[in-house]
């Protein structure tokens, strides 16, 4: 009894690593459990891809911008325009890398402009799912207006699927003035309808309850993420041009049943508007556009 009683445990995290995967960590998106603010209970599936389950994910955030302007969506960190910070990530799975996008929203989550496009190795394939090896670097834009804003990660990760968290963040040393910004384009918004989640292994979600290493990774003091981004990290990527903040091109979304897909096991995504700063990868997969162009905005 005692073998299988093991056994069966082992299954089942076994099980719960299959189908779980990665999520943002630092800074403490909306309703995870590591976020200060939060007073409700956290959401347990923040690991899990849009649309998994059979059931429809709220478009943007998860559906958590409801909690700005409330003290569960108050500023997680004071980040200052041109600096160079970061975020990182956690989880139970890393898929072996995928491609992210970071960038911010200044009108709550209407449009969003993208800081930086990291194009394969995201998350770091060898860096397990501890967030201190989960780490990557970003320049907040130097033109981006000061305020309480929304910052967002992006992932596609090989298996046609997009994950999506926000946190909510203080923007100090800028513009005063808030620019107008032009709509985002409409081609990949996502529609109401639903998929099933089934990886490119077959297994199909049923979203259980996230415990475990997860929840004991994020009872580890934040403050220390805090220290890292405020040192001044090189950037290994290609030097940017200046790009106008609101001329900054928007999230790629796909794989939400919007008619936009990405490559499926055999590439990363390359973005095809990836915006001023792209980190390359580091060439274990080859790049691949999302498809059909005219539904994928380019």
């Amino acid at each position: 009894m005692v073998l299988i009683s093991n056994k069966l445990s082992f299954f089942l995290v076994f099980v719960a690593v299959v189908q779980a995967h990665m999520q943002l960590y630092w800074p403490p998106p909306f309703a995870a459990e590591n976020n200060p603010h939060r007073t409700d209970t956290a959401d347990p599936d923040l690991t899990y891809p849009y649309n998994c389950c059979g059931r429809t994910t709220p478009f943007p955030c998860k559906g958590y911008l409801n909690l700005v302007g409330t003290p569960q969506g108050a500023p997680v960190v004071t980040w200052t325009t041109g600096s160079s910070v970061n975020f990182s990530l956690t989880g139970l799975g890393n898929h072996y890398g995928g491609s992210c996008q970071v960038g911010f929203s200044v009108d709550n989550g209407t449009t969003w402009k993208v800081a930086k496009s990291f194009e394969g190795n995201c998350p770091h394939r060898n860096g397990g799912v501890d967030p201190a090896k989960q780490t990557f670097n970003f320049t907040v834009p130097a033109d981006m207006p000061t305020g309480n804003h929304i910052f967002a990660w992006t992932w596609f990760n090989r298996e046609q699927e997009f994950s999506m968290l926000c946190s909510s963040v203080k923007i100090v040393g800028g513009s005063k003035q808030l620019t107008p910004l032009p709509a985002s384009p409409t081609s990949t918004a996502p529609q109401t309808t639903s998929s099933s989640y089934v990886d490119y292994n077959g297994c199909t979600c049923q979203c259980p309850a996230i415990s475990g290493p997860l929840s004991i990774r994020n009872d580890h003091d934040h403050t220390s993420f805090r220290d890292l981004e405020e040192r001044e990290a090189p950037n290994a990527s290609a030097p940017s041009g200046h790009v106008a903040f609101h001329d900054r091109p928007g999230f790629l979304v796909a794989d939400i049943d919007n008619g936009c897909e990405t490559p499926k096991t055999t590439a990363e995504v390359k973005y095809p508007n990836p915006g001023p700063d792209v980190q390359p990868g580091d060439g274990a997969y080859p790049l691949a556009l999302p498809y059909p162009a005219n539904r994928c905005g380019y």
